[in-house]
This record gives structure tokens, C-alpha cells and sequence, in this order.
């Protein structure tokens, strides 16, 4: 009488094939995640570098030629910034960069944005 099944072989290759797909599925899936955390903290970091710069600009004085920074709380977490004023060419211009790491990993920039502020009207 035939039987009429897998082979123990053909179960046991199945089974390999099968764990295999998994763990290249589950390596993607780790990555995928990875990336959206790390582009999360990006923004986050985006956000409070252009807060520090509308701060700046609200400001009515002019902004000395100095180095600043400061912590500030954002999605539950705490954030470092450091904002370098420095001269350029035009008197009427200064180059603002404004730096941004997570206050646990303050060597690690995570977002940087220079801009240019003007001299305030009549100062």
C-alpha cells in the first residue's frame, strides 16, 4: 500500500526554506523601524532648531557675535541646542547655526541649520 505525505527530509527542507523567509522578513521589519525612529528624531530635532531661530528673530537686539545653548523639552524628551552667532562680510548680516542633539547623546548632532539674520531696523 501506497502512503500518500512528506517525507521527513521534505518537512525538515520546507522548514528551513520557511525560516529563512522569516528571519529576512523579520530583519526588514527591524530596519523599517529603525529608519521611522531615526526620522522621527530628526524632526523632532528640526523643530527645535527652527524654534531656536524664531526665538532670534523675535528678539529686538541685535545678536552679539557669541556661542549659546540651552535644553529644551520636546515629545517627552530633552533636547540640547547650541547657537553659534558669528560676523560675515556685510555688517548688516550675522550667520546664525543652530546645533541639536538629545540631551543623552550631546557629541551626536542630529540636525543643523544656519541661516542669516539682518540688523533690526534703526539699531
Amino acid at each position: 500500500m501506497m502512503r500518500r505525505g512528506f517525507t521527513l527530509i521534505e518537512v525538515l527542507f520546507a522548514l528551513a526554506i520557511f525560516a529563512t523567509a522569516g528571519l529576512a522578513v523579520m530583519r526588514t521589519v527591524t530596519e523599517h523601524i529603525r529608519a521611522v525612529s531615526m526620522l522621527e528624531d530628526l524632526t523632532f530635532a528640526s523643530y527645535v532648531a527652527a524654534n531656536q531661530l524664531v526665538l532670534l528673530q523675535l528678539e529686538t537686539d541685535w545678536p552679539p557675535a557669541e556661542q549659546s545653548r540651552g535644553e529644551v523639552e520636546m515629545a517627552n524628551r530633552l533636547w540640547q541646542w547650541q547657537q553659534r552667532v558669528s560676523r560675515v562680510e556685510d555688517d548688516d548680516l550675522r550667520q546664525v547655526e543652530v546645533t541639536v542633539a538629545l540631551a543623552e547623546q550631546p557629541e551626536d548632532v542630529l540636525y543643523r541649520l544656519t541661516t542669516f539674520v539682518g540688523r533690526p531696523h534703526g539699531g
